[in-house]
């Protein structure tokens, strides 16, 4: 009986299926899959582009050498005119206007949408993924029988196919938009001051005032993957101090004055009068002032330290000075001390300094960056709870500055088309072609006393003559 029943059952039929899988699994190398590769619009612009300007007329070798199929090519070819609308609208799009699935949201709903974005983000208003959500409500009742997270997913489609992301606040620089033609004029207007007066590139100056931070703040940390919360602490103090950088248009720089919070009569003023003995740097000028601020009296103090030594160094010929226009330097006081030292002080438009301010544009950026450099440095070799104090943080400042190096300089000068000192013999190309603009109009700017300053210095070079 089981010799019967084994008989029967060698001759059972087999589903066709089992014999399939059979195979497979005892098929020595399995089946090659299918390689499909994804081509942008810009990408296929490219290879459209290396075709016309190769002179392939072998369609069929180029697609073999660069392992593409001739058939897409011709349809790449066919489909030109769409993906040049394409990249247009979307140069990382991979499919043409039309491609891909559908959009569900309504047409006339899209242009409501867009237009709620960029008004709100035209006046700096937030928008968010909820507030599209809720203004397609307004417009468009029928989605309030759909589930919360299609809708979801249509607006995040909706998102991406308008270049629409989620980004975080940037730091906002003092203007937006800055007007070219005040720029190009008041850049012109200097020129033709220095032109006018003889003035050189190692006699033009510009001078700014930065705050700096004992415990210079750190927003990243080195950690392991898939921690939950990141946390970072800066070493323990909130003390600041002011420090006024300048340069010259040729490299020159002035030595760091450094204001401390302090009473002028007090501990920190009586130990900076002896500052090299109790470890401060020796390349920095130091003051007090009970907020660590620039105000008339220690501005009238750099006049006399910093500026007219070098104003004397100079044979007193005439120097210029760019400044912001932060009240105490226009304080008559402060202008005054500095036209006596034969100085033409200029002051930048107001909201232009982060496109004319030399400091501003090039050199603040990097110390802070050489600050922080040394303030790492300074937390491997203490302890955590350790506060850095004013010599150390003066050793911090002279070392950022002198790492600052005169190419940079000079390339910042350069950046703002002051370049124009480097070379007297280019007067002609930067002024042919100009017109005289808001800052070279009938009326000088200046007031009277340096009108008499400027007559002063054409008598004493007539009776040179």
């Amino acid at each position: 009986m089981g010799c019967c029943l084994s008989l029967h059952a060698q001759f059972l039929p087999v589903e066709p299926q089992a014999i399939m899988s059979t195979l497979i699994l005892n098929s020595p190398e399995r089946f090659p899959t299918s390689f499909r590769r994804s081509f942008t619009v810009s990408q296929k612009l490219s290879v459209l582009e290396s075709i016309s300007n190769g002179g392939n007329d072998n369609l069929s070798q180029f697609a073999r050498d660069h392992d593409i199929s001739r058939s897409t090519l011709q349809k790449w070819i066919n489909n030109k005119d769409d993906l040049l609308v394409a990249h247009e609208q979307r140069s990382s799009a991979r499919r043409v206007s039309g491609g891909g699935r559908p959009s569900t949201i309504p047409d006339n709903v899209k242009v409501i949408l867009l237009s709620f974005v960029d008004e709100r983000r035209s006046n700096n208003l937030p928008v968010t993924p909820r507030m599209i959500y809720h203004e397609w409500m307004r417009v468009d009742k029928s989605i309030e029988s759909l589930p919360e997270y299609s809708v979801r997913q249509r607006i995040y489609r909706f998102m991406k196919r308008n270049d629409l992301v989620i980004r975080r606040t940037t730091h906002h620089a003092q203007r937006a938009k800055n007007d070219p033609v005040i720029i190009s004029d008041w850049i012109l207007y200097m020129q033709e001051t220095c032109d006018a007066y003889g003035i050189t590139k190692d006699r033009i100056a510009n001078f700014d005032e930065t705050d700096v931070q004992y415990a210079v703040p750190t927003s990243s940390t080195v950690t392991y993957r898939g921690e939950k919360t990141v946390s970072v602490r800066t070493p323990v103090s909130s003390s600041r101090c002011t420090v006024m950088l300048g340069v010259t248009a040729d490299g020159h720089k002035f030595p760091p004055y450094v204001i401390y919070k302090g009473a002028m009569a007090g501990r920190v003023a009586k130990e900076l009068r002896k500052a090299e003995d109790h470890g401060y740097s020796g390349g920095c000028i130091y003051r007090v002032q009970p907020k660590a601020w620039m105000n008339e009296e220690l501005m009238l103090e750099w006049v006399e330290h910093v500026w007219k030594p070098f104003t004397v160094a100079k044979g007193n010929k005439i120097t210029l000075l760019m400044v912001d226009q932060f009240a105490v330097h226009s304080m008559p006081t402060v202008k005054k001390a500095i036209e006596n030292c034969g100085t033409l002080l200029e002051f930048i438009p107001k909201g232009y300094t982060s496109c004319l301010q030399v400091c501003d544009i090039g050199l603040n950026k990097p110390f802070k960056d050489y600050m922080r450099s040394a303030v790492n440095e300074w937390m491997v070799l203490n302890d955590a709870g350790t506060r850095p104090d004013r010599p150390t943080v003066s050793n911090w400042i002279n070392h950022a500055w002198q790492k600052i190096t005169q190419r940079t300089i000079t390339n910042t000068w350069a950046h703002i088309n002051m370049s124009y000192y480097m070379d007297t013999n280019t007067k002609e190309i930067i002024t042919a072609g100009t017109q005289t603009g808001v800052f070279m109009d009938d009326t000088d700017p200046r007031e009277e006393d340096i009108l008499a300053l400027r007559e002063s210095y054409e008598t004493s070079s007539d009776e040179e003559d």
